[in-house]
């Protein structure tokens, strides 16, 4: 038989059964999602800076022809160190199915350089990202920027230095417009402060992982580089994008008086900010990562996606 060019609309439904058989009906119009190749944003040495995509797919390729992705910037946590940029991919495919570009971005570890060169490859993926949006479906002018822990409290940075005029990439395009929300999930946000709060973690010393972003020194030693390197130091008058904080009462690895500092911080500045208080769950695993606070985020990304 010769081969002919269908549409999915066109294509005939077969008819034939065989013995034994189930019918299962499905809703042509559903989505699911798979992942993409990493891809390279930027060079660390010898060492290659990736993303992982993940993008909504439908019952027929062309299905996916004339969409536009709000898309989401989710940045791993790793205690400032190298990271496994897919720890968190099977509950962001949950988030990704319901029509989301969601990109999982990979930042240089405090091995390699100490702050602020995260932050840095942070805004750098955004500019990566926003390039590269159209031929993936996704919309440059819609982002969310999401991270949990480090990954979090970079996320926050990430919105509040821009805010402020802090560590502009060069040549680089202003962004902040293209944020409508940061989630983060029980990130830390001021160093010095953390370091005198109870935790099962040393975060004062020079082999703190907070020493360690700073390059290896004791954080209260160097207040100015830990200012430096803390949300709330950049939170001021300047228009920010709306806020949703996760943390868990548990949390034995960044206090929960870390979210509360960045939410009164917010709130005397002016700004819109929702927070989640967890209660019995620790440094995220299935305390923070189940079904019900993925769908609280779920629907506070699509209000800020409305203009709500």
């Amino acid at each position: 038989m010769d081969a002919k060019s269908y549409t999915y609309e066109e294509f005939p439904a077969c008819e034939l059964t065989a013995p034994h058989q189930t019918e299962i009906e499905i809703d042509p119009h559903q989505r699911s999602v798979h992942a993409l190749p990493l891809q390279e944003y930027a060079r660390a040495g010898e060492r290659g800076l990736h993303i992982r995509f993940l993008q909504p797919s439908f019952v027929a390729e062309e299905m996916i022809e004339g969409q536009r992705f709000p898309i989401i910037l989710f940045i791993q946590g790793s205690g400032w160190r190298w990271q496994n940029v897919e720890s968190n991919i099977c509950s962001l495919g949950k988030i990704a199915v319901h029509g989301f570009l969601v990109a999982m971005i990979e930042y240089r570890g405090s091995e390699c350089e100490p702050f602020p060169a995260q932050l840095m490859d942070v805004k750098q993926a955004i500019q990566y990202i926003r390039a590269q949006a159209p031929g993936l479906h996704g919309d440059p002018d819609q982002l969310i920027l999401w991270g949990g822990s480090s990954g979090g409290h970079l996320a926050a940075l990430t919105a509040v230095s821009e805010a402020a005029g802090a560590f502009p990439l060069k040549n680089g395009e202003a962004f902040l417009p293209a944020i409508k929300g940061v989630i983060d999930f029980y990130g830390p946000v001021n160093l010095l402060s953390m370091a005198d709060q109870l935790s099962a973690k040393d975060h004062a010393g020079s082999d703190s992982i907070a020493g360690k972003l700073l390059g290896g020194v004791a954080v209260k030693e160097y207040p100015q580089k830990a200012r430096q390197a803390s949300v709330t130091t950049y939170i001021g008058k300047a228009v920010l994008p709306p806020f949703l904080i996760v943390h868990g009462d548990k949390d034995r690895n960044v206090p929960m008086a870390q979210s509360v500092e960045l939410v009164e911080a917010l709130l005397k500045a002016g700004h819109e900010v929702d927070w989640i208080k967890v209660k019995n769950a620790d440094h995220g695993g299935a305390g923070i990562w189940n079904d019900a606070i993925l769908s609280r985020c779920l629907d506070k990304i699509q209000c800020w996606l409305a203009g709500k």
